[in-house]
């Protein structure tokens, strides 16, 4: 992953080049395409950019299916013991490539005719396509904080110098919490693994009572923030931006912010196979499209071409800026992949409690 994200920057591709998709080529009457994704703005802006240009462009309809990360994998877990799999295309993060393998088709990347000529470099790996870079990071209201918010973990944990309510997120990676809290409590950005989950679930003891809310979906995590119902949360980068350029003045904070880079995958067994295929080699093309989806989001795709038409402003902003990526943890994907039940089920113990 960290090979991904130094590939991706940063060096901008110079010329601009729009290939055709091809979804051009399917007959109208294909079946329905199914896409699992976070729902609110962010399914808005792919509905937008990619979902319905697609199916204007080869007839191809798309149905979006909102789900989190643990509701996709409970989902896809049933269809598949059932030999029953009604979607085509999910989202995976770093350590469902390896966990889920299982239930994920193997890319053949020479079906994507886009790929050398648009993606970055490593963007097709075996279980995935890469859809998107940014962060889980310290976000803070400004207004109470003017003098200047957390820059740490350990600054997010003094509740002494910065007062006030804390939101975290319970949305199918407790790994980011626990990350966050072991980097409280003095571990290295880049020394984390594997995880000391009796060290990290004691820090989180003691900040519990500040947490006020363990939210479940980036829209949640926004309108704690813009109620003023929290004044600082853990929170996906794009989540922090969307919530600034609605107005509400806050601060996305890079360093140690967590890795969340998420793939487009396809699920064994699925319907439509060509289909998908077509749409991922689609979503590969378009620079401007690319541009727009990561202006509305902040987050950086797999479109090299993109990265060219960023405004300096933009690209100061994102993850992929190696001045911000050098801030970053350093998460160990086959480590989660390998405890990720244990750890997950120790969560939801820990939470109930």
């Amino acid at each position: 992953m960290r090979a991904i994200w130094s590939q991706m920057g940063w060096a901008a591709a110079g010329a601009v080049a729009l290939l055709a998709g091809a979804a051009t080529g399917l007959a109208a009457d294909s079946k329905e395409l199914v896409i699992v994704a976070t729902g609110g703005a962010f399914e808005q802006a792919l509905r937008k950019n990619f979902y319905d240009p697609f199916s204007a462009e080869s007839g191809i309809q798309i149905r979006s299916v909102s789900a989190s990360n643990a509701e996709t994998w409970t989902k896809v877990k049933a269809m598949s013991e059932a030999k029953a799999i009604s979607w085509d295309i999910v989202t995976a993060w770093p350590e469902d490539l390896v966990a889920q393998e299982g239930v994920l088709d193997k890319i053949d990347c020479a079906k994507l005719t886009n790929l050398a000529a648009q993606a970055v470099d490593g963007a097709c790996t075996d279980r995935g396509l890469l859809r998107t870079t940014g962060g889980v990071n310290i976000v803070y209201d400004d207004a109470k904080f003017p003098e200047g918010g957390p820059q740490t973990w350990a600054d997010f944990w003094d509740v002494k110098r910065f007062p006030g309510p804390r939101s975290m997120p319970n949305a199918g990676a407790p790994w980011w919490p626990l990350m966050a809290a072991l980097m409280a409590d003095g571990v290295p950005r880049d020394k984390l693994f594997p995880l000391d989950l009796d060290r990290a679930f004691k820090k989180l003891d003691e900040l519990r009572p500040s947490v006020t809310t363990w939210w479940r979906t980036g829209d949640q995590s926004i309108q704690l923030l813009r109620s003023g119902e929290v004044v600082m949360s853990m929170m996906w980068s794009g989540s922090g931006f969307v919530l600034k350029e609605q107005g509400t003045p806050v601060t996305v904070v890079w360093n140690e912010a967590v890795p969340n880079v998420a793939y487009w995958s396809i699920l064994k067994g699925g319907p439509n196979e060509e289909q998908a295929y077509a749409f991922l080699n689609y979503f590969l093309t378009r620079p401007d499209a690319h541009l727009a989806f990561a202006n509305a989001f902040k987050y950086d795709t797999s479109n090299r071409n993109a990265l060219s038409l960023l405004s300096d402003a933009d690209r100061s902003s994102r993850g992929s800026l190696p001045a911000n990526h050098a801030k970053m943890a350093t998460i160990d994907a086959t480590w989660v992949a390998a405890n990720r039940a244990a750890v997950i089920e120790r969560w939801n113990q820990w939470l109930s409690k």
